[in-house]
């Protein structure tokens, strides 16, 4: 498994005969799309209406759940990232600790779960996803996680999502 990891980032890494068009895309997912998207949630939580404004809503603490969660397990796991491994290229500065779960797919994967949890038409939802896509190939392209720590983070921000949905919708039920 480990192997499958190491050659399934080398592959992902871009390395420096990368157009700089994918270079300059993977920057953006990883340090400013994050931003926008959490901007973007809180302003459809204060201002939107109806299922958005309700989606928007649950999409925030399952954020912060699913942030939680990964800097929680970080240090129970203090995986290297693999440029303290000497592997592939980094392209932005990182510190050098714990790479497992990843935090960054964790908190979009918790966004993308919601939105596609939510009762609202397919544009946000498309949207939601392909950022978290965006933002989770951006990790290992730019060095600094394995594919099994952005899989792990996917499965974290999932499960805050749903646990987030599940305790709203029995708060809900017993406001009734």
């Amino acid at each position: 498994m480990i192997q499958l990891d190491r050659a399934l980032f080398l592959w992902l890494n871009l390395d420096p005969n990368t157009p700089p068009v994918w270079l300059e895309l993977a920057r953006f997912a990883s340090l400013t799309l994050p931003q926008w998207l959490m901007v973007a949630t809180v302003t459809l939580a204060l201002a939107g209406s109806g299922n958005t404004r309700l989606a928007a809503w649950r999409a925030l603490p399952s954020v912060a759940l699913a942030a939680a969660m990964a800097l929680a397990l970080k240090p129970l796991f203090h995986l290297q990232r693999p440029f303290v491994m000497g592997l592939g290229t980094r392209w932005i500065e990182h510190a050098a600790d714990g790479s497992f779960p990843s935090s960054h797919a964790a908190v979009m994967a918790a966004l993308a779960a919601t939105a596609l949890l939510a009762p609202c038409r397919w544009p946000p939802k498309a949207l939601a996803l392909t950022a978290a896509l965006l933002v989770s190939w951006s990790r290992p392209a730019l060095g600094l996680h394995f594919p099994s720590d952005i899989l792990a983070g996917w499965l974290l921000g999932l499960l805050a999502a749903l646990a987030v949905r599940l305790v709203w919708v029995r708060v809900a039920r017993n406001r009734r």
